[in-house]
């Protein structure tokens, strides 16, 4: 089929004219992904016909994120699509795709409409300084309560615990080795703990004593030994990490001990207790969320809930299998599918937000950008599903939010207003 040809059947399924056969045919054309550049070669036409002259250049990069967003929270919608082909088309996927096309194009035209008309959508006021993305920082405390600024400090040799020497790696990953001297090796001192706080608008990764990696989001903080015990490894979680957790063997048992296998790991966060042998996981434990969330990547893990005073087990250990994900509210424990790449996003650089309400959206946001939020209007049932990558200035995050026609922001220094 012709550009020509392509171009009058798209027509017709826009305006809701093709029959069976020739939507089979053409929803066939553009599922294929090698055919995106035909397919907004296909928009482009389009909307010039219909009026917008100026979108053959501006189709950009931001705004097909923005409107892969806007789609992505439709079609995610409880709300049946307006507009949507009437046609009976036989596979769920080809009617999908028959909507997300429609959609994408109705999303597009309605850009360009506003953008013609007043040359932004809803512009953001910002008065005040420059809110920029948050980056690696990190305090470290040591048992002693000596607080150390990891911005302040070179790569090198930070400081010495429990036979542990701490450094900071040149790519700024702060790590906990066993002094390689023999005589101070051969000490097992009482456990001395350190603390590392991330503040708003940080993350930071730790490479413990064990070997054992933990990645830490914005207003989080982990407290561990300097050195491990020989019995068990602890540490206190709070905010939110990823875990990659080493296998290590129980040392050998004493005569009568029957304790065999690996040495756990144990990770105690608001009212939860997690514990593993060697796996990957990630738990968002923050104290302002509703519920807190482990989501197993790797491995298996045991969680079960506390008692926030006593530290007593309410339930009974629930084990996790990969690709599930814990959800304790209050005292309830309940196991369901987890969303992997949603519940690791932060880590790999993005937010994604999985059907989540404004209120969650934005609290990510004010974490990692270290900003306030304040909210006018009703927000109920409002919610988003998408990917955004967390480097970019507040303004384009906010902005692709924006162009769902969802809610509207202004920036007014460090407090971000949503309505």
């Amino acid at each position: 089929m012709n550009d020509q040809e392509l171009s009058v059947l798209f027509k017709k399924l826009l305006e809701n004219k093709c029959s069976e056969e020739e939507a089979e045919l053409l929803l066939t054309i553009l599922a294929d992904k090698s055919k995106e550049k035909q397919l907004y070669w296909l928009i482009r036409n389009q909307l010039k016909d219909t009026g917008f002259s100026n979108a053959a250049d501006d189709i950009n990069d931001s705004v097909k994120e923005s409107l892969d967003l806007r789609l992505q929270q439709i079609l995610n919608s409880d709300i049946p699509v307006s507009k949507k082909p009437t046609m009976r088309i036989i596979s769920p996927r080809r009617l999908w795709y028959a909507a997300a096309v429609v959609i994408l194009f109705v999303s597009i035209g309605s850009y360009f409409y506003i953008k013609d008309s007043i040359g932004y959508v809803s512009e953001i006021h910002h008065p005040g300084r420059e809110i920029v993305a948050g980056r690696n920082k990190a305090i470290l405390t040591l048992s002693n309560g000596q607080k150390i600024n990891l911005d302040d400090v070179s790569a090198g040799n930070i400081a010495t615990q429990a036979n542990t020497i701490i450094k900071k790696s040149k790519d700024g990953v702060l790590t906990y080795n066993e002094n390689s001297d023999e005589a101070a090796s051969n000490q097992r001192p009482g456990l001395i703990f350190n603390t590392v706080t991330i503040p708003k608008g940080g993350q930071y990764q730790v490479i413990l004593p064990d070997g054992s990696r933990v990645w830490l989001n914005a207003a989080s903080s982990l407290k561990f030994p300097a050195q491990f015990s020989k019995d068990e490894r602890v540490v206190e979680l709070q905010g939110e990490g990823y875990f990659e957790i080493v296998s290590i063997p129980r040392p050998s048992s004493e005569p009568g001990n029957g304790k065999k296998g690996n040495l756990p790991f144990i990770v105690r966060s608001n009212h939860q207790k997690i514990e593993v042998v060697g796996t990957e996981f990630n738990v968002n434990a923050y104290p302002d969320e509703t519920s807190v969330k482990t989501t197993l990547v790797q491995g298996s893990v045991k969680v079960c809930v506390l008692n926030g005073l006593t530290d007593k087990e309410l339930t009974s250990n629930q084990t996790l299998h990969p690709g599930q994900q814990s959800v304790i509210t209050g005292n309830d424990l309940v196991i369901q599918n987890g969303n992997i790449e949603s519940a690791t996003a932060w880590k790999n650089g993005s937010f994604q937000f999985d059907n989540e309400e404004i209120q969650v959206v934005m609290r990510k946001i004010a974490r990692w950008y270290d900003v306030e939020i304040e909210y006018h209007g009703s927000m109920q049932g409002k919610v988003f599903t998408g990917t955004i990558s967390k480097y970019k200035d507040v303004k384009d995050v906010l902005k692709m939010l924006q162009l769902t026609g969802s809610v509207s922001f202004t920036i007014k220094d460090r407090k971000i207003l949503v309505s």
